[in-house]
């Protein structure tokens, strides 16, 4: 996806990491404030007290260096729970999210999929947080799994989709808060409509 920085060639001085640092988190806080549309790479190159050559050198483009700080942003903001109770994580996560995108640095993501229409390439900056949040929920149906609290044959796509399905149609749609309650009952629902079988631990 182009997310991921350039290696180097092995020649000359090895990569700054400290400065790639300091670009992508120069890139997030623009999308943040000017959203995809209004990021460009000479006033990221100013904030972040380099050469636009220098952005270049890493990123081939605009849409690259975005997809790589969106990479940075969702991989900060999940973290894989194991409480061994399915309903702890969950809530975990979800609140999490919540935190993250709908409070927190990744606000702007709400407003590149209101942009995506206009600029496609926004479409691998999505899918990066998308799959990478996934991904967070699949290893704790893993572990649910392994725990006896889901059985193996459940549709984890489904779960999923309805986990972060109500929480995307408050951000986008309705515009509704999403509280600390709403979350909790959202949950709270899906555990029963999957029959989940809590630990002692849940």
């Amino acid at each position: 996806m182009g997310a991921t920085p350039r290696p180097s060639s092995g020649r000359g001085r090895p990569r700054d990491r400290a400065l790639d640092d300091r670009i992508l988190e120069q890139v997030i806080a623009l999308l943040g404030s000017h959203g995809y549309a209004g990021l460009t790479l000479d006033e990221l190159a100013a904030r972040s007290g380099v050469a636009k050559t220098t952005i270049l050198r890493r990123w081939p483009s605009k849409a690259a260096v975005a997809a790589a700080g969106v990479e940075r942003l969702a991989l900060q903001s999940v973290d894989v729970p194991d409480s061994g109770a399915l309903k702890v994580d969950l809530l975990a996560l979800l609140h999490g999210a919540v935190e993250a995108f709908v409070r927190g640095r990744g606000q702007f993501v709400a407003q590149l999929i209101r942009e995506a229409g206009h600029h496609p390439e926004i479409t691998d900056l999505l899918y990066t947080v998308i799959h990478t949040r996934r991904q967070a929920y699949r290893r704790v149906l893993a572990l649910a799994i392994a725990r006896g609290e889901l059985a193996p044959s459940v549709d984890q796509d489904l779960l999923i989709d309805l986990l972060i399905g109500p929480i995307w149609t408050r951000m986008l749609i309705t515009r509704d808060p999403i509280t600390r309650e709403y979350v909790d009952s959202i949950v709270e629902a899906v555990l029963v409509a999957f029959d989940v079988k809590p630990t002692a631990t849940g």
